[in-house]
Protein backbone atom coordinates (compact mmCIF):
# COMPACT_ATOMS: atom_id res chain seq x y z
CA UNK A 1 0.00 0.00 0.00
CA UNK A 2 2.95 2.35 0.72
CA UNK A 3 4.31 1.58 -2.67
CA UNK A 4 1.21 2.15 -4.46
CA UNK A 5 0.57 5.83 -2.00
CA UNK A 6 3.93 6.73 -3.10
CA UNK A 7 3.27 5.97 -6.79
CA UNK A 8 0.18 8.20 -6.90
CA UNK A 9 1.58 10.89 -4.60
CA UNK A 10 4.30 11.37 -7.48
CA UNK A 11 1.81 11.22 -10.27
CA UNK A 12 -0.14 14.02 -8.76
CA UNK A 13 3.26 16.29 -7.82
CA UNK A 14 5.05 16.13 -11.08
CA UNK A 15 1.93 17.59 -12.92
CA UNK A 16 1.70 20.37 -10.29
CA UNK A 17 4.87 20.84 -10.78
CA UNK A 18 5.67 20.91 -14.89
CA UNK A 19 2.11 23.58 -14.96
CA UNK A 20 3.99 25.80 -12.36
CA UNK A 21 6.93 25.64 -13.79
CA UNK A 22 5.19 26.82 -17.36
CA UNK A 23 3.28 29.98 -16.01
CA UNK A 24 6.34 30.87 -14.53
CA UNK A 25 7.31 31.51 -18.52
CA UNK A 26 10.41 29.06 -17.72
CA UNK A 27 9.57 26.48 -20.18
CA UNK A 28 10.09 26.64 -24.12
CA UNK A 29 12.43 24.15 -26.69
CA UNK A 30 14.13 25.13 -29.46
CA UNK A 31 15.05 22.69 -32.10
CA UNK A 32 17.95 23.55 -34.46
CA UNK A 33 18.26 21.37 -37.87
CA UNK A 34 21.19 23.62 -40.32
CA UNK A 35 19.23 26.90 -41.02
CA UNK A 36 16.03 25.84 -39.82
CA UNK A 37 14.82 26.16 -36.60
CA UNK A 38 11.72 25.17 -34.62
CA UNK A 39 10.64 26.61 -31.33
CA UNK A 40 7.66 25.46 -29.59
CA UNK A 41 6.22 25.57 -25.90
CA UNK A 42 7.92 22.88 -23.51
CA UNK A 43 4.39 21.36 -22.46
CA UNK A 44 3.81 20.98 -26.56
CA UNK A 45 7.05 19.22 -26.69
CA UNK A 46 6.56 16.96 -23.86
CA UNK A 47 2.72 15.95 -25.63
CA UNK A 48 4.84 15.45 -28.82
CA UNK A 49 7.44 13.17 -27.48
CA UNK A 50 5.07 11.37 -25.46
CA UNK A 51 2.98 10.50 -28.77
CA UNK A 52 5.73 9.82 -30.43
CA UNK A 53 6.50 6.95 -28.17
CA UNK A 54 3.09 5.67 -28.06
CA UNK A 55 3.02 5.30 -32.28
CA UNK A 56 6.35 3.28 -31.44
CA UNK A 57 5.56 0.80 -29.03
CA UNK A 58 2.20 0.10 -30.66
CA UNK A 59 4.26 -0.25 -34.33
CA UNK A 60 6.28 -2.91 -32.39
CA UNK A 61 3.50 -4.44 -30.92
CA UNK A 62 2.03 -4.89 -34.13
CA UNK A 63 5.24 -5.62 -36.12
CA UNK A 64 5.52 -8.58 -33.26
CA UNK A 65 2.11 -9.89 -33.47
CA UNK A 66 2.55 -10.44 -36.96
CA UNK A 67 5.82 -12.32 -37.48
CA UNK A 68 4.30 -14.33 -34.32
CA UNK A 69 1.74 -14.79 -36.46
CA UNK A 70 3.26 -15.93 -39.34
CA UNK A 71 5.63 -18.13 -37.01
CA UNK A 72 1.96 -19.82 -36.23
CA UNK A 73 1.03 -20.53 -39.23
CA UNK A 74 4.18 -21.98 -40.70
CA UNK A 75 3.82 -23.94 -37.66
CA UNK A 76 0.77 -25.25 -38.36
CA UNK A 77 1.59 -25.72 -42.04
CA UNK A 78 4.32 -28.00 -40.71
CA UNK A 79 2.30 -29.82 -38.43
CA UNK A 80 -0.14 -30.72 -41.15
CA UNK A 81 2.82 -32.02 -43.83
CA UNK A 82 4.12 -34.05 -40.97
CA UNK A 83 0.98 -35.77 -40.16
CA UNK A 84 0.19 -36.59 -43.52
CA UNK A 85 3.22 -38.45 -43.88
CA UNK A 86 2.40 -39.99 -40.50
CA UNK A 87 -0.80 -41.13 -42.04
CA UNK A 88 1.11 -42.13 -45.28
CA UNK A 89 3.73 -43.99 -43.96
CA UNK A 90 1.00 -45.73 -41.87
CA UNK A 91 -0.77 -46.62 -44.83
CA UNK A 92 2.07 -47.75 -46.73
CA UNK A 93 3.14 -49.80 -44.24
CA UNK A 94 -0.37 -51.82 -43.70
CA UNK A 95 -0.23 -52.06 -47.47
CA UNK A 96 3.22 -53.34 -47.59
CA UNK A 97 2.05 -56.10 -44.77
CA UNK A 98 -0.62 -56.63 -46.84
CA UNK A 99 1.35 -57.41 -50.30
CA UNK A 100 0.32 -54.37 -51.79
CA UNK A 101 3.88 -53.58 -52.74
CA UNK A 102 2.97 -51.03 -55.12
CA UNK A 103 0.97 -48.67 -53.23
CA UNK A 104 3.17 -49.60 -50.37
CA UNK A 105 5.81 -48.04 -51.95
CA UNK A 106 4.20 -45.17 -53.90
CA UNK A 107 3.01 -44.12 -50.05
CA UNK A 108 6.32 -44.56 -48.25
CA UNK A 109 8.00 -43.06 -51.08
CA UNK A 110 5.56 -39.82 -51.15
CA UNK A 111 5.79 -39.63 -47.05
CA UNK A 112 9.30 -39.87 -47.03
CA UNK A 113 9.80 -36.00 -47.13
CA UNK A 114 7.71 -35.35 -44.46
CA UNK A 115 8.56 -38.18 -42.19
CA UNK A 116 10.42 -38.15 -38.64
CA UNK A 117 11.88 -41.05 -39.83
CA UNK A 118 12.57 -41.24 -43.47
CA UNK A 119 14.81 -44.07 -43.33
CA UNK A 120 11.97 -46.66 -42.02
CA UNK A 121 10.00 -45.12 -45.39
CA UNK A 122 12.90 -45.95 -47.86
CA UNK A 123 14.04 -49.33 -46.97
CA UNK A 124 9.89 -50.45 -46.53
CA UNK A 125 10.08 -49.09 -50.14
CA UNK A 126 13.06 -51.08 -51.67
CA UNK A 127 11.69 -53.75 -49.92
CA UNK A 128 8.64 -53.22 -51.45
CA UNK A 129 10.52 -52.08 -54.60
CA UNK A 130 12.61 -56.00 -54.21
CA UNK A 131 8.71 -57.57 -54.36
CA UNK A 132 7.65 -55.76 -57.52
CA UNK A 133 11.25 -57.24 -59.17
CA UNK A 134 12.43 -53.67 -59.86
CA UNK A 135 16.49 -53.69 -59.20
CA UNK A 136 17.35 -50.46 -59.76
CA UNK A 137 14.43 -49.14 -57.41
CA UNK A 138 15.80 -50.96 -54.71
CA UNK A 139 19.08 -49.25 -55.42
CA UNK A 140 17.89 -45.96 -55.76
CA UNK A 141 15.96 -46.08 -52.50
CA UNK A 142 18.84 -47.82 -50.36
CA UNK A 143 20.89 -44.71 -51.48
CA UNK A 144 18.11 -42.34 -50.46
CA UNK A 145 18.13 -44.15 -46.86
CA UNK A 146 22.24 -43.71 -46.85
CA UNK A 147 21.64 -40.25 -47.61
CA UNK A 148 18.69 -39.50 -45.38
CA UNK A 149 20.09 -40.51 -41.85
CA UNK A 150 23.67 -40.44 -40.94
CA UNK A 151 24.98 -43.51 -38.61
CA UNK A 152 22.22 -46.12 -39.88
CA UNK A 153 24.86 -47.74 -42.80
CA UNK A 154 23.97 -51.28 -40.60
CA UNK A 155 20.41 -50.94 -40.69
CA UNK A 156 21.24 -50.26 -44.85
CA UNK A 157 23.67 -53.01 -44.89
CA UNK A 158 21.71 -55.76 -43.07
CA UNK A 159 18.28 -54.90 -45.18
CA UNK A 160 20.56 -54.97 -48.49
CA UNK A 161 21.92 -58.36 -47.18
CA UNK A 162 18.59 -59.87 -46.33
CA UNK A 163 17.36 -59.18 -49.78
CA UNK A 164 20.31 -60.74 -51.49
CA UNK A 165 20.06 -63.38 -49.10
CA UNK A 166 16.45 -64.31 -49.85
CA UNK A 167 17.19 -64.21 -53.48
CA UNK A 168 20.51 -66.87 -53.23
CA UNK A 169 22.73 -64.21 -53.73
CA UNK A 170 25.11 -65.27 -51.55
CA UNK A 171 28.56 -63.73 -52.70
CA UNK A 172 27.16 -60.50 -52.69
CA UNK A 173 25.38 -60.71 -48.95
CA UNK A 174 28.52 -62.16 -48.08
CA UNK A 175 30.42 -58.94 -49.42
CA UNK A 176 27.36 -56.74 -47.50
CA UNK A 177 27.97 -58.73 -44.59
CA UNK A 178 31.92 -57.89 -44.50
CA UNK A 179 31.23 -54.41 -44.52
CA UNK A 180 28.31 -54.29 -42.11
CA UNK A 181 31.07 -56.57 -39.53
CA UNK A 182 33.94 -53.60 -39.98
CA UNK A 183 31.15 -51.30 -38.27
CA UNK A 184 29.33 -53.20 -36.21
CA UNK A 185 31.39 -55.94 -35.44
CA UNK A 186 29.63 -57.93 -32.56
CA UNK A 187 26.44 -57.30 -34.15
CA UNK A 188 24.35 -60.13 -33.24
CA UNK A 189 22.11 -59.81 -36.43
CA UNK A 190 25.21 -59.48 -38.51
CA UNK A 191 26.50 -62.45 -36.90
CA UNK A 192 23.90 -64.57 -37.51
CA UNK A 193 23.85 -63.83 -41.19
CA UNK A 194 26.91 -64.09 -42.20
CA UNK A 195 26.74 -67.51 -40.63
CA UNK A 196 23.87 -68.13 -42.95
CA UNK A 197 25.81 -66.56 -46.07
CA UNK A 198 29.08 -69.60 -44.74
CA UNK A 199 26.98 -72.29 -44.66
CA UNK A 200 25.26 -71.79 -47.64
CA UNK A 201 28.48 -71.14 -49.81
CA UNK A 202 30.04 -74.25 -47.61
CA UNK A 203 32.62 -72.23 -45.88
CA UNK A 204 33.26 -73.97 -43.04
CA UNK A 205 36.26 -73.48 -42.08
CA UNK A 206 34.88 -69.13 -41.65
CA UNK A 207 31.87 -70.62 -39.93
CA UNK A 208 33.48 -72.62 -37.09
CA UNK A 209 35.88 -69.52 -36.71
CA UNK A 210 32.57 -67.08 -36.60
CA UNK A 211 30.90 -69.27 -33.52
CA UNK A 212 32.81 -68.29 -30.52
CA UNK A 213 31.74 -64.78 -31.25
CA UNK A 214 28.04 -65.74 -32.48
CA UNK A 215 28.00 -67.14 -28.99
CA UNK A 216 29.26 -64.78 -27.14
CA UNK A 217 26.75 -62.43 -28.36
CA UNK A 218 24.02 -64.18 -28.68
CA UNK A 219 23.40 -64.55 -32.10
CA UNK A 220 21.52 -67.66 -31.95
CA UNK A 221 19.83 -69.47 -28.47
CA UNK A 222 21.94 -71.55 -26.92
CA UNK A 223 20.32 -74.71 -27.54
CA UNK A 224 19.72 -74.00 -31.55
CA UNK A 225 23.62 -72.53 -31.86
CA UNK A 226 25.06 -75.76 -29.89
CA UNK A 227 22.88 -77.81 -33.01
CA UNK A 228 24.62 -75.39 -35.65
CA UNK A 229 27.81 -76.02 -34.18
CA UNK A 230 27.44 -79.66 -34.43
CA UNK A 231 26.39 -79.55 -37.78
CA UNK A 232 29.48 -77.41 -38.74
CA UNK A 233 31.37 -80.16 -37.26
CA UNK A 234 30.18 -83.20 -38.74
CA UNK A 235 30.00 -81.12 -42.33
CA UNK A 236 33.86 -80.57 -42.43
CA UNK A 237 34.09 -84.34 -41.22
CA UNK A 238 32.46 -85.31 -44.26
CA UNK A 239 34.06 -82.93 -46.52
CA UNK A 240 37.11 -84.18 -45.18
CA UNK A 241 36.71 -87.95 -45.57
CA UNK A 242 35.57 -86.91 -49.10
CA UNK A 243 38.88 -87.08 -50.35
CA UNK A 244 39.28 -90.47 -49.32
CA UNK A 245 42.84 -89.24 -47.02
CA UNK A 246 42.54 -90.79 -44.13
CA UNK A 247 45.33 -87.83 -42.60
CA UNK A 248 43.23 -85.71 -43.58
CA UNK A 249 40.79 -86.55 -41.79
CA UNK A 250 42.06 -87.73 -38.79
CA UNK A 251 43.51 -83.66 -38.66
CA UNK A 252 40.20 -82.68 -39.19
CA UNK A 253 39.23 -84.59 -36.32
CA UNK A 254 41.60 -82.73 -34.48
CA UNK A 255 41.34 -79.26 -35.31
CA UNK A 256 37.40 -79.46 -34.61
CA UNK A 257 36.54 -77.78 -30.72
CA UNK A 258 37.25 -79.78 -27.27
CA UNK A 259 33.78 -79.82 -26.51
CA UNK A 260 32.80 -81.12 -30.02
CA UNK A 261 35.11 -84.17 -30.33
CA UNK A 262 33.32 -85.13 -27.11
CA UNK A 263 29.63 -84.88 -28.31
CA UNK A 264 28.54 -87.73 -29.05
CA UNK A 265 26.87 -87.04 -32.41
CA UNK A 266 29.85 -85.32 -33.66
CA UNK A 267 31.77 -89.10 -32.12
CA UNK A 268 29.31 -90.93 -34.53
CA UNK A 269 29.59 -89.06 -37.31
CA UNK A 270 33.98 -89.55 -36.82
CA UNK A 271 33.36 -92.54 -37.00
CA UNK A 272 30.83 -93.39 -39.79
CA UNK A 273 33.54 -91.22 -41.88
CA UNK A 274 36.41 -92.90 -40.76
CA UNK A 275 34.69 -96.56 -41.76
CA UNK A 276 33.43 -94.87 -45.40
CA UNK A 277 37.27 -94.60 -46.02
CA UNK A 278 37.71 -98.13 -44.54
CA UNK A 279 40.15 -96.73 -41.89
CA UNK A 280 38.35 -99.42 -39.43
CA UNK A 281 41.74 -99.77 -37.26
CA UNK A 282 41.47 -95.65 -35.89
CA UNK A 283 36.97 -96.27 -35.91
CA UNK A 284 37.78 -99.04 -33.45
CA UNK A 285 40.26 -97.04 -31.62
CA UNK A 286 38.15 -94.22 -31.00
CA UNK A 287 34.67 -95.67 -30.18
CA UNK A 288 36.70 -98.22 -28.06
CA UNK A 289 38.01 -94.99 -26.07
CA UNK A 290 34.77 -93.11 -25.92
CA UNK A 291 32.59 -96.72 -24.97
CA UNK A 292 35.27 -96.70 -21.81
CA UNK A 293 34.15 -93.37 -20.87
CA UNK A 294 30.39 -93.49 -21.08
CA UNK A 295 28.88 -96.18 -22.97
CA UNK A 296 26.18 -95.26 -25.63
CA UNK A 297 23.97 -97.75 -27.30
CA UNK A 298 24.54 -95.68 -30.96
CA UNK A 299 28.20 -95.92 -30.77
CA UNK A 300 27.97 -99.76 -29.85
CA UNK A 301 26.20 -100.59 -33.23
CA UNK A 302 29.01 -98.77 -34.83
CA UNK A 303 31.81 -100.86 -33.00
CA UNK A 304 29.97 -103.90 -34.39
CA UNK A 305 30.64 -102.88 -37.97
CA UNK A 306 34.61 -101.84 -37.39
CA UNK A 307 36.75 -104.81 -38.78
CA UNK A 308 39.69 -103.81 -37.20
CA UNK A 309 43.27 -105.77 -37.40
CA UNK A 310 43.60 -106.86 -33.28
CA UNK A 311 40.07 -107.97 -33.84
CA UNK A 312 40.72 -110.21 -30.66
CA UNK A 313 41.57 -107.33 -28.61
CA UNK A 314 38.16 -106.08 -30.24
CA UNK A 315 36.19 -109.02 -29.36
CA UNK A 316 37.73 -109.10 -25.61
CA UNK A 317 36.11 -105.91 -25.35
CA UNK A 318 32.53 -106.12 -26.58
CA UNK A 319 32.76 -109.40 -24.24
CA UNK A 320 33.98 -107.29 -21.20
CA UNK A 321 30.97 -104.68 -22.13
CA UNK A 322 28.44 -107.65 -22.31
CA UNK A 323 28.89 -108.35 -18.60
CA UNK A 324 28.11 -104.80 -17.37
CA UNK A 325 25.50 -104.13 -20.41
CA UNK A 326 24.02 -107.37 -21.46
CA UNK A 327 20.57 -106.25 -21.67
CA UNK A 328 20.97 -104.14 -24.60
CA UNK A 329 19.87 -106.33 -27.88
CA UNK A 330 22.48 -103.53 -29.44
CA UNK A 331 25.42 -104.74 -27.61
CA UNK A 332 24.11 -108.22 -28.26
CA UNK A 333 24.47 -107.70 -32.20
CA UNK A 334 27.65 -106.10 -31.86
CA UNK A 335 29.11 -109.07 -30.38
CA UNK A 336 27.65 -111.52 -32.87
CA UNK A 337 28.82 -109.05 -35.51
CA UNK A 338 32.72 -109.67 -34.38
CA UNK A 339 32.18 -113.10 -33.69
CA UNK A 340 31.10 -113.78 -36.98
CA UNK A 341 34.24 -112.03 -38.14
CA UNK A 342 35.38 -114.70 -36.10
CA UNK A 343 33.93 -117.47 -37.44
CA UNK A 344 32.13 -118.30 -34.14
CA UNK A 345 28.86 -118.88 -35.74
CA UNK A 346 27.71 -120.40 -32.68
CA UNK A 347 28.34 -118.09 -30.17
CA UNK A 348 26.75 -115.43 -32.49
CA UNK A 349 23.71 -117.18 -33.32
CA UNK A 350 23.06 -117.21 -29.92
CA UNK A 351 23.50 -113.61 -29.44
CA UNK A 352 21.47 -112.51 -31.99
CA UNK A 353 18.75 -114.77 -30.64
CA UNK A 354 19.22 -113.41 -27.42
CA UNK A 355 18.75 -109.85 -28.79
CA UNK A 356 15.53 -110.94 -30.35
CA UNK A 357 14.00 -111.90 -27.19
CA UNK A 358 15.04 -108.66 -25.42
CA UNK A 359 13.22 -106.67 -28.45
CA UNK A 360 15.97 -106.44 -31.44
CA UNK A 361 17.32 -104.07 -33.22
CA UNK A 362 17.78 -103.12 -37.42
CA UNK A 363 20.10 -105.72 -38.98
CA UNK A 364 19.62 -108.92 -36.09
CA UNK A 365 17.32 -110.96 -38.72
CA UNK A 366 19.60 -110.34 -41.44
CA UNK A 367 22.58 -111.62 -39.71
CA UNK A 368 20.43 -114.88 -38.55
CA UNK A 369 19.14 -115.10 -42.59
CA UNK A 370 23.04 -114.64 -43.46
CA UNK A 371 23.60 -118.19 -40.68
CA UNK A 372 21.02 -119.79 -41.39
CA UNK A 373 22.02 -119.93 -45.32
CA UNK A 374 25.83 -120.42 -44.52
CA UNK A 375 24.35 -123.83 -42.77
CA UNK A 376 21.98 -124.64 -45.76
CA UNK A 377 18.89 -124.19 -43.85
CA UNK A 378 17.33 -122.15 -46.49
CA UNK A 379 14.01 -122.35 -45.44
CA UNK A 380 14.79 -120.76 -42.21
CA UNK A 381 17.04 -118.33 -44.10
CA UNK A 382 14.09 -117.27 -46.07
CA UNK A 383 11.94 -116.81 -43.07
CA UNK A 384 14.44 -114.74 -41.41
CA UNK A 385 15.33 -112.35 -44.50
CA UNK A 386 11.31 -111.81 -44.62
CA UNK A 387 11.59 -110.47 -41.28
CA UNK A 388 14.66 -108.22 -41.69
CA UNK A 389 12.42 -106.78 -44.77
CA UNK A 390 9.15 -106.21 -42.55
CA UNK A 391 11.58 -104.26 -39.79
CA UNK A 392 13.08 -102.82 -42.85
CA UNK A 393 9.46 -101.37 -44.35
CA UNK A 394 8.24 -100.26 -40.34
CA UNK A 395 11.75 -98.21 -40.02
CA UNK A 396 11.47 -96.63 -43.45
CA UNK A 397 7.43 -95.97 -42.78
CA UNK A 398 8.52 -93.99 -39.43
CA UNK A 399 11.74 -92.00 -41.32
CA UNK A 400 9.01 -91.20 -43.78
CA UNK A 401 6.32 -89.59 -41.56
CA UNK A 402 8.89 -87.63 -40.03
CA UNK A 403 9.39 -85.42 -42.70
CA UNK A 404 6.24 -85.08 -43.20
CA UNK A 405 5.52 -83.52 -39.85
CA UNK A 406 8.68 -81.35 -40.11
CA UNK A 407 7.25 -79.86 -43.73
CA UNK A 408 4.08 -79.16 -42.05
CA UNK A 409 5.89 -77.32 -39.01
CA UNK A 410 8.09 -75.73 -41.79
CA UNK A 411 5.25 -74.71 -44.29
CA UNK A 412 3.77 -72.99 -40.87
CA UNK A 413 6.73 -71.33 -40.02
CA UNK A 414 8.91 -71.12 -43.01
CA UNK A 415 9.21 -66.76 -43.07
CA UNK A 416 11.07 -67.23 -39.45
CA UNK A 417 13.23 -70.09 -40.79
CA UNK A 418 14.11 -68.43 -43.59
CA UNK A 419 15.35 -64.97 -42.30
CA UNK A 420 16.09 -65.91 -38.79
CA UNK A 421 16.70 -62.79 -36.11
CA UNK A 422 16.11 -60.44 -39.61
CA UNK A 423 16.04 -56.88 -39.03
CA UNK A 424 12.42 -56.95 -40.53
CA UNK A 425 10.55 -60.46 -40.24
CA UNK A 426 7.86 -59.37 -43.38
CA UNK A 427 10.74 -59.39 -45.40
CA UNK A 428 10.69 -63.23 -45.41
CA UNK A 429 7.65 -63.04 -48.08
CA UNK A 430 9.25 -61.25 -50.27
CA UNK A 431 9.36 -63.00 -54.15
CA UNK A 432 12.96 -63.56 -55.81
CA UNK A 433 14.44 -61.03 -57.92
CA UNK A 434 17.74 -59.43 -58.72
CA UNK A 435 19.57 -57.17 -56.47
CA UNK A 436 23.30 -55.70 -56.48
Amino acid sequence: MRKLFFIVLLMLVLPALLFSTLENGAGYVLIAVGDTTVEMAFLMAVVLNLLAFAALYFLIAALRSLLSTRRGVLGWAKNQRKQRGLNRTTQGLIAFVEGRWDYARKSLDKAADNASTPLVNYLFAARASSAMGDAKAVDAYLKQAELSTEGADVAIGLTQAELQIHNGQYEQALATLLRAKKIANHHPVVLSLLAKVYRQLNDWDSLLKLLPNMRKFHALPAPELSDFERDVCCAKLVRAADEKQRESLMACWKQLPGDMRKDLAVIECYANCLLSIDAHDEAERVLRYHLQRQYQSRLIKLYGLTAAQASDKQLAFANKLLKLHGEDPGLLLALARIEISHGKTTEAKQHLQQSVELGGVEGVFAELGAIAASEGDYRKSSEYYSKALEAQAASASLAAALPLAVESDTANAGADQQDANALFASADSIPSISVR
